[in-house]
């Protein structure tokens, strides 16, 4: 039967390595647009279990959260390029009309005339409606984003629409699937942003490569000295069964 001792060190052992692959996936996506890190923390299951010494002790289990800091905004001097300076989010979807949260505002004009990201989702108004910009002799040679999210033609005063730029109550309960894009398990009712947009600019990653070099480093310690304490666990409990047995 395995002891409170070992269970504790080999969950202990499995959190660090889950750590380990989130400070890496960090590390992976330091260049991303708009990317925010993962940690990785302990909590308490729920659940208890009796331990050796007649107590009940709480399980632990560990989870990824999302840092929702905001990343340092750089001038790309592209106008089709948006940040969001605040806690704001575009809302986008994608042709099977799924919708995604996102601060990636790498944005171009689709063949139909649709604003879409670079990766052909939909960028969508506040108004939950995709933004017809317009196609073929009606694309219009420059475009304007007010502070506000309002899409318009500078040349002619054309408005287009406004972005959807939604703070949410809860950021922190969002999902990530990739490619910077979000999902919302609580489909929580978000408040419309009055200001906050840049034009020619893009958010980076919230990534600091030197702090979580530092953690990896912090992490493989944690582990190597988990691993010996692990070892140091089996040991007595030889040498406790080898003076039973004589």
């Amino acid at each position: 039967m395995t002891g409170y001792a070992e269970t504790s060190l080999v969950r202990g052992l499995t959190f660090l390595a889950e750590k380990q692959a989130a400070i890496a996936n960090n590390l992976a996506n330091v260049d991303t647009t708009s990317f925010k890190r993962r940690a990785t923390i302990a909590q308490p299951t729920g659940d208890r279990f009796y331990s050796m010494l007649q107590r009940n002790l709480s399980a632990v289990d560990y989870r990824e959260v999302p840092d929702m800091a905001k990343g340092t905004l750089r001038e790309t001097g592209n106008r089709f390029d948006i940040a969001l300076d605040g806690p704001h989010w575009l809302r986008v979807k994608n042709a099977a009309g799924e919708q995604f949260y996102t601060r990636n505002g790498q944005l171009t004009i689709s063949t139909d005339g649709t604003l879409t990201t670079r990766s052909g989702m939909q960028v969508l108004s506040r108004d939950g409606q995709p933004l017809r910009i317009g196609a073929g002799g009606d694309a219009p040679s420059d475009i304007a984003f007010a502070p506000n999210g309002t899409v318009t033609n500078p040349e002619t005063g054309q408005t287009y629409g406004t972005l959807a730029m939604v703070e949410l109550p809860e950021p922190e309960a969002l999902v990530p699937v990739g490619a910077s894009l979000y999902i919302d398990p609580k489909a929580q009712r978000g408040t419309q942003a009055g200001a906050g947009l840049q034009q020619g600019f893009l958010e980076g990653s919230n990534v600091d490569s030197l702090q979580e070099l530092v953690a990896m480093i912090s992490v493989e310690r944690s582990f190597s000295a988990t691993q010996k304490a692990l070892s140091g666990v089996n040991r007595l409990q030889e040498n406790l069964i080898t003076n039973m047995l004589r």
